[in-house]
């Protein structure tokens, strides 16, 4: 890369930052944004994690390279900071096989990036620079077809959500390897430089394409094909959010006043978590929300906010509430015999009853909330009702 970098440096300032790297930046800025925000936040657990990591490998090597070219480096032609975003595609792969209950690799995609770094470092002053790069290239877009292979099949055989990833997969293998074998076959400056800038557009496509289909993956039903089909027995919250307000307006135009909501959630839910491990703690979660929808009626409306932590908005009030409570209570606290854990099972409960026109949605989570944390300070294994605001006169 000696060469040219000398026959380009008397043509091109080179203080200032590629407009590709900018671009790349800003993206990726952006899709990091919101993988933690609705990704690592929204649906917390070990895949979300390992996508956020390769998001930040993918962060940390557009604000290397940008940093670079703030310093007087051309970084395409020292693409030594584009390699750290080099290990993302193996997280990616990693979270994806963690996802499905397979045993996850991370330590690849770290390894990836560091070694990636390492031999960039050493060798984008040498005449085979290029090439070395391209083969480094190939090597991330083998792991880029790797996780849109894990994506082809198991529990996300069929869904729509996994199409972005796997075209952009697609694409970015489909450069590594005509990179590859034009190497081989022509010697030009003009194209190794041409490479690194499509390297760099593809890598940017693969990021955002990657972090559409993740989103979704991660918030989708299993089997899910679209949106709609994504939906099982739990409506998502920003769902729940308008159910409630519609309701809500028509209880106030019939003066209904027997509406109950009701925050519902396991006892020590994060201990529970560290303590037994992510599938123990999935399969303690599948069974208390089965208990849940067994013991409402159909026309109940239930909300997921986080793993064993469940909202049920319905029409009963108060008096039958507590039933259908003692009920979910008992069974989720019965010892069985094939549990995944000798630990005990239990969950608390708060209980609000409505005031059509005094309460809303806020305020009737953050009130069952408060009442459902008061009865675990109380030990757990029980319900607490919050006081009822006086109606509108």
């Amino acid at each position: 890369m000696r060469e040219l970098a000398y026959a380009l440096a008397e043509s091109a300032p080179l203080a200032e930052p590629s407009d590709l790297i900018i671009g790349q930046t800003t993206a990726v800025t952006v899709c990091v944004a919101l993988m933690i925000w609705l990704g690592l936040l929204g649906r917390p657990g070990r895949p979300t994690l390992l996508w956020t990591l390769g998001f930040i490998l993918a962060l940390l090597g557009s604000y290397g390279s940008l940093a670079s070219a703030a310093m007087g480096t051309d970084v395409l032609l020292h693409p030594v900071g584009i390699g750290i975003t080099f290990g993302m595609p193996m997280l990616i792969w990693s979270g994806l096989r963690a996802m499905r209950g397979k045993r996850a690799y991370p330590w690849i995609g770290f390894a990836q990036s560091l070694v990636t770094v390492l031999i960039l470092s050493f060798t984008t002053l040498d005449p085979a620079g290029f090439s070395i790069f391209q083969w480094l290239f190939l090597a991330t877009a083998i792991g880029s077809a790797l996780g849109a292979a894990e994506v082809l099949g198991g529990q996300f055989r069929g869904s729509r959500f996994a199409t972005p990833l796997i075209a952009a997969s697609a694409a970015m293998l489909l450069l590594a390897t005509v990179g590859v074998a034009g190497s081989a076959v022509t010697v030009s400056s003009q194209y190794d430089l041409l490479f690194v800038r499509g390297a760099v557009m593809v890598s940017t496509i693969y990021i955002l394409c990657a972090t559409v289909s993740l989103l979704f993956l991660a918030n989708r039903r299993q089997g899910a094909n679209d949106v709609l089909d994504a939906l099982d027995a739990f409506n998502p919250p920003p769902l729940m959010r308008a159910i409630v307000r519609e309701r809500l307006l028509r209880a106030v135009t019939r003066h209904e006043q027997s509406w109950s909501f009701i925050d519902i959630r396991l006892d020590d839910a994060l201990d529970l978590r560290e303590a037994t491990g992510e599938a123990a703690f999935a399969t303690m979660v599948a069974r208390f929300e089965r208990i849940l929808v067994a013991a409402v009626p159909a026309e109940v409306d239930l909300c997921r906010i986080t793993p064993g932590h469940v909202t049920v908005f319905t029409s009963q009030p108060p008096a039958a509430v507590r039933e259908l409570l003692r009920t979910v209570l008992n069974e989720t606290a019965a010892v069985q015999e094939d549990a995944p854990t000798s630990l005990r099972t239990s969950a608390s409960a708060g209980i609000v009853a409505v005031v059509p026109g005094v309460h809303t949605y806020e305020t009737l989570l953050a009130e069952a909330a408060a009442a459902a944390d008061q009865a675990q300070l109380q030990g757990g294994d029980r319900w607490s009702r919050a006081a009822t605001p006086p109606p509108v006169r």
